[in-house]
């Protein structure tokens, strides 16, 4: 993880510097500062810690459970004190400390943006607040595979496949949907109905990555970005949807989140086929009687 949090800041610097160093040059020769250089510097810093965090947090949980079962310590693991609950919630915060830890690291590179001014402390501590959410999210579901597969690489291949369903799949069924309509639109003969991708773009609040991309925009961004690519689906988002499009992800996320640790918990815990057994035992004995 030490090489993870060098590699990653030396290439997010040589970044900066870079882009700094662009800037001071074209300063020089034209007398204006280039604001909006330093605001995409903000949002390509800010992409690849999202994308970091989507994709390596999965990695450090898909493994929690399964392979306390490989090393066959689960059953010594649910002999303590803590409930099954306690567990998976545990093994959620270690593997989470971990990536904080890798996102933090980038904090001083992702401030420069700081100097000529565009984004406001508030913006700096809500992106955080989001890798945050992202990283629970992406953490539980991990946890919850984990419990349900008994290998290591089944569980991370299958963590894997479900983010790249949740992130391209999603929006290759909007998109799908966009040209479906497309073609039905040049075959017809009533001009007055334009290609749509229609209601189907609402399954993008499940995409991870879109809904980043309506967070950062709105931060960085003229905050029509998000807008503009709905009409170039040929839909007109509803103005409440719109929004509160990134309130709305964050919320199906922390359902997930629930639901997940939820799902592990009972995966693990060996006592839920013992106590269904004992009731279904009990009303067959008072039904005999």
């Amino acid at each position: 993880m030490t090489g993870i949090i060098f590699g990653m800041n030396i290439v997010l610097t040589a970044a900066a510097l870079m882009m700094l160093y662009g800037m001071t040059r074209e300063m020089q020769y034209t007398g204006e500062i280039p604001y909006q250089s330093l605001i995409q510097l903000y949002e390509m810093i800010a992409y690849f810690e999202f994308a970091l965090v989507m994709f390596i947090v999965p990695a450090l949980t898909a493994g929690a459970v399964s392979g306390e079962r490989e090393r066959q310590t689960l059953d010594l693991l649910l002999s303590t004190k803590m409930n099954c609950s306690e567990i998976i919630i545990g093994k959620l915060e270690a593997s989470f400390r971990t990536i904080l830890t890798v996102i933090l690291s980038g904090a001083p590179v992702l401030s420069l943006v700081f100097i000529y001014g565009g984004i406001s402390g508030i913006d700096f501590i809500t992106l955080f607040l989001y890798y945050v959410m992202t990283g629970l999210f992406t953490g539980s579901m991990g946890l919850m595979l984990s419990a349900l597969f008994q290998k290591t690489s089944a569980a991370t291949a299958v963590t894997y496949v479900i983010l790249l369903i949740l992130n391209a799949g999603t929006a290759a069924a909007v998109y799908l949907s966009y040209q479906v309509s497309y073609v039905q639109y040049m075959n017809s003969t009533d001009y007055a109905v334009y290609p749509s991708a229609g209601r189907w773009i609402y399954l993008l609040l499940l995409n991870p990555a879109v809904s980043f991309y309506h967070f950062i925009t709105g931060q960085a961004g003229s905050g029509r970005e998000f807008e503009k690519m709905a009409a170039g689906l040929g839909t007109r988002i509803h103005p409440f949807m719109e929004n509160y499009w990134t309130e709305i992800s964050v919320a199906i996320q922390i359902l997930c989140i629930v639901l997940f640790i939820c799902v592990a918990a009972r995966k693990i815990n060996p006592l839920r086929g013992c106590i269904f057994k004992s009731l279904t035992s009990e009303k067959q004995d008072v039904t005999m009687s």
